[in-house]
């Protein structure tokens, strides 16, 4: 039986809105003093036109108020869509992106400091598809990319949570919705046999999110 885990997903992280991208090789994402560092590893949800940059990526920073996207197993440089420039979505540091096929339940308690607006979703899968040709050399040949484009080869989808303070359930596809001052939530995520989890916003107005997970394997 594995003991209990407790991991910080986000320490008062505050997304910052993307004015716009390039689509070129690699993205270049435009978002307003975003205050982050090369080699930080950020989520993009929400962009459109060029939903190439969408997902989990590492960065490096160009000026205080763009940065290009790499993957973040390989560093290679993340191509555009072709579709054309993009615009709108949030870009944050990533949170982890949990192994969780070994436990039970996850208890999430979601805080936030100050005014807050905002709305998460609870992201799992079971991994990719096996290859037809195996590749279990390369760096992401189970590791599907949270946040962005759903597809067969990229397969996630959104789970329902419990509200431990009203005992309601929050399906996965109207998330987590958070409005208010200085709040704090409690919710528990049946595993299911998932392999992996993460949680991530979906719309944001305003505040910074805190959240911890609780990883528990007892009955």
């Amino acid at each position: 039986m594995q003991l209990p885990r407790q991991v910080t997903l986000y320490n008062a992280v505050t997304p910052v809105a993307i004015a716009s991208s390039t689509d070129a090789t690699p993205i270049v994402i435009t978002a307003n003093a975003h205050g982050r560092s090369t080699g930080d590893r950020v989520l993009i949800f929400g962009h459109t036109t060029n939903v190439a940059a969408n997902g989990i990526y590492v960065i490096t920073v160009l000026t205080a108020n763009t940065f290009s996207l790499q993957d973040e197993f390989t560093r290679l440089n993340v191509v555009g869509t072709g579709a054309g420039a993009g615009a709108g979505g949030l870009v944050l540091l990533a949170p982890p992106v949990l192994y969780v096929q070994d436990f039970r339940n996850v208890i999430l308690q979601v805080g936030t400091t100050g005014t807050a607006t905002v709305t998460l979703r609870i992201a799992g899968s079971l991994g990719r598809p096996e290859p037809t040709v195996p590749t279990r050399t390369s760096p992401r040949f189970d590791f599907m990319n949270m946040a962005a484009t759903v597809s067969p080869a990229n397969p996630y989808s959104f789970i329902q949570a419990i509200n431990l303070d009203t005992a309601g359930a929050v399906n996965g596809a109207t998330g987590i919705v958070v409005a208010g001052t200085d709040i704090n939530s409690t919710f528990e995520v049946n595993i299911n046999a998932l392999k992996y989890l993460t949680v991530f916003p979906i719309s944001w107005t305003q505040g910074a999110i805190t959240i911890k997970a609780l990883l528990n394997s007892t009955v």
